[in-house]
């Protein structure tokens, strides 16, 4: 809602096209092949619509007296309102685009109906629905304004770092086009090109030998002009042989095509870094190559990124063990080896006994203290060829290679539980114990396919839990009793909402910039009459197994909203987070559920939050994302749980509308200590401020993990640290001896 000078976006021009280093080939192909203007500028305003698919992007070009602006690019915008913005007068305060051409700064209007430049135009920007505008000049090498790049957006929006970079750009590129179509000779038409583009750019001859590099590649590789001509682009290559190959390829290669490669190249300091490059060829009327044209990009942190992921997509960040997904990986492929060569193996399943005990006694950091001891001891006991993974929570899978008999099999467990039941040392306590427990299976005798063999050694580690722990079992037939006991269960869970049995508790959040807490996080407890308080984790799987969870959804948002309502009526207005399980998106009426409850209870917009994991939204896309803007339009806000544990990429992050971003406390525990974690935590935050979410640390325990978090720029917190989640009763009397928020953060 400002005019924004021209150098508060200069910074980080350098760094890799946000565009794409394909697309950008493909525009300068157009460039240097004599299209038009307008199929130039046309071309960019698609380009940068498919980089940021909700905007509407136009060009405005500035009328040869200096005066107007005329329409020079616009496919998306309504014709009704091209023809009403056609020789639009520049000045201050005439809309978004005739501000910035007058001014010559970047202009954001975040809301077009209240800002006071669209005062003669909302009626019609609301008849195009549109709801923001941020315009950017267009300067050419001479400082003088050539036209206006305009970003409308359907709803109120205020742009990132990202987005301004990605508009400065897109300015960048619409000046090269206009100044090279007024250039008088190709050496102005060069200079204009090669000095805009912000990736490096290598012509050679029909020799190889290169004649031509921009300031781009002198900034990425360190070498000047003057030592790079006349020279063959293998001597900054990691691998010289590989561009001999390279040339090979593009000797083959069409005029009208590219070619992308990645490749190890050297900086003149002595540097490597990884590097993206998009070959292209310049042939003459014979077909003859007259020009070797190469685009080059530092993709260093974008492999880094990668490779994070990656990581994080296989491994345990807590262990450094295997993951589930590794794990399944792996079995699978150990189950076909084992039927194409008729090979034994086994499968082992571990869980720590009481391990709830010591996080509830000791806290979750020492709980994952042990967590880490126990898989480091677990990793020493076994050979290179078997595979240990931690699976989730206390949970240790174990995949044992080779023909092994139940004896060296039962001495394999003994040594396992003996190594995991020797005293540590945890946080004060010097003398911890813990034992576990092991459940057997083996393949083919005890199943032929993963689910059955995980299935069978699950049996066999309940049999050796309901043994007295501390122990293993292999299993047997008759271990399908214990399946009985859990049908029992599920009977039981019927009555679990019509008898009262279930209870929320409350977690407290709270906002670190002025300390107030300004939501609830809604978490289920059953309070079963001979079992006790039954813990989540042993009811909500089964749960959603059986398809209950549904019920249970209903109950747990019903008591949030009637708890909501009773929080009110004390004064205080807080919200309340329920979590939607990915069992009960199988009901695809659910968005509709969830809206005539909230409906229903009276509740004003805003009180009630979905919270729902990544695992959701890599399930069907289209019926995710409707879901998702269903409850938003609704005044539900979403926050996405445990970032980070899942799968999803940054491109289903992007596409799927969220208002708040949960780091899981994986993330959090011991990042003090920790740069790696430091470093992702810090990547997440400016990821979700970057796509204008509210972020949210779980799990956080101590008075330094919250401090590190506030220096980087964390919105809220929630853990122990704050308080454990507590019955209404608890919560009441925290809420009024703490400072209670409007909720809104």
């Amino acid at each position: 809602m400002q005019c924004m000078p021209q150098n508060s976006i200069q910074h980080g021009l350098s760094d890799v096209s946000r565009l794409g280093i394909g697309r950008y080939n493909h525009f300068l192909e157009m460039l240097l092949s004599g299209r038009p203007l307008e199929m130039l500028l046309n071309e960019l305003v698609l380009l940068i619509q498919e980089k940021q698919p909700d905007c509407i992007a136009s060009i405005m070009l500035l009328s040869d007296d200096g005066k107007r602006l005329l329409p020079g690019a616009a496919p998306n915008l309504p014709d009704f309102y091209v023809a009403a913005m056609n020789d639009l007068s520049i000045g201050e305060g005439v809309g978004s685009c005739g501000t910035a051409a007058a001014t010559s700064r970047l202009v954001i209007v975040e809301d077009i109906q209240r800002h006071p430049y669209w005062q003669d135009y909302r009626e019609l920007a609301a008849q195009a629905n549109l709801r923001a505008c941020w315009s950017q000049p267009i300067v050419g090498s001479k400082g003088t304004v050539l036209g206006v790049f305009g970003l409308y957006y359907r709803e109120v929006r205020h742009p990132t770092g990202l987005d301004l970079l990605l508009i400065h750009e897109a300015a960048r590129l619409a000046q090269a086009s206009i100044e090279f179509r007024r250039a008088q000779n190709h050496r102005q038409l060069t200079e204009t090109i090669t000095q805009h583009l912000p990736l490096g750019l290598i012509i050679t001859d029909s020799e190889f030998n290169i004649v031509e590099v921009n300031p781009a590649f002198s900034q990425i590789t360190g070498y000047p002009a003057a030592e790079v001509l006349s020279r063959k682009p293998g001597f900054f290559s990691a691998d010289s042989k590989s561009l001999q190959q390279y040339r090979d390829i593009l000797d083959k290669l069409p005029s009208w095509r590219s070619w992308t490669t990645e490749l190890l190249i050297s900086r003149r300091n002595g540097e490597r870094f990884n590097a993206e490059l998009c070959f292209s060829v310049v042939r003459n009327e014979q077909n003859e190559i007259k020009r070797y044209v190469a685009l080059i990009s530092d993709i260093s942190e974008r492999k880094r990124s990668e490779e994070t992921i990656q990581y994080q997509a296989s491994y345990d960040l807590l262990t450094s063990l295997p993951n589930r997904n590794l794990f399944y990986e792996r079995l699978n492929w150990t189950l076909e080896q084992g039927r194409r060569k008729q090979r034994a193996f086994s499968v082992l399943l571990m869980d720590l006994d009481y391990f709830k005990e010591i996080n509830d006694t000791l806290g979750h950091d020492a709980g994952d203290e042990l967590l880490v001891k126990v898989g480091t001891r677990l990793q020493q006991s076994m050979r290179p060829q078997d595979t240990i993974a931690r699976l989730g929570g206390d949970e240790f899978g174990f995949i044992i290679t080779g023909e092994h008999d139940q004896q060296a099999l039962r001495e394999l467990a003994d040594k396992l539980l003996k190594n995991v039941s020797r005293s540590l040392t945890i946080r004060q306590m010097r003398d911890c114990r813990i034992s576990s427990s092991i459940g057997i299976s083996c393949y083919p005798g005890d199943g032929s396919t993963l689910e059955q063999l995980l299935k069978a050694a699950e049996q066999a580690v309940y049999a050796a839990k309901n043994a007295g722990r501390n122990g293993y079992a292999f299993f047997t037939p008759a271990m399908f009793e214990a399946a009985k006991t859990q049908a029992l269960l599920h009977q039981e869970m019927h009555f679990a909402v019509s008898r009262n049995q279930l209870e929320l508790h409350y977690q407290p959040i709270k906002r670190l910039s002025d300390n107030c807490i300004v939501q609830l996080e809604a978490l289920i407890r059953w309070n079963h009459p001979e079992r006790g308080l039954v813990r989540p984790d042993l009811f909500i799987p089964l749960a959603e197994k059986t398809g209950m969870i549904r019920e249970i959804g209903q109950w747990v948002r019903q008591e949030a909203l009637a708890m909501i309502n009773r929080l009110q009526q004390q004064g205080l207005h807080v919200p309340i987070a329920v979590n939607v399980s990915t069992a009960e998106f199988y009901d695809h009426s659910l968005a509709d559920k969830i809206i005539a409850q909230v409906e229903e209870s009276g509740v004003s917009h805003g009180s009630l939050l979905v919270e729902i994991t990544e695992s959701l939204l890599i399930r069907n896309q289209q019926e995710t994302r409707t879901f998702l803007q269903k409850l938003q339009q609704a005044g539900i806000r979403v926050a996405l749980d445990d970032f980070g544990t899942g799968f999803s990429s940054l491109s289903y992050l992007a596409a799927f509308p969220a208002d708040k971003l949960k780091i899981d406390r994986s993330f959090i525990h011991q990042m003090t200590a920790n740069p790696r974690k430091q470093a992702l935590v810090d990547t997440i935050i400016t990821l979700g401020h970057s796509l204008n979410m509210s972020v949210i640390a779980e799990g956080v325990e101590t008075e330094e993990e919250e401090a590190l978090l506030r220096s980087k720029d964390c919105d809220n917190i929630q853990g122990y640290l704050l308080a454990k989640p507590l019955p209404e009763p608890d919560l009441l009397k925290f809420l009024q001896g703490y400072k209670a928020g409007t909720g809104r953060d």
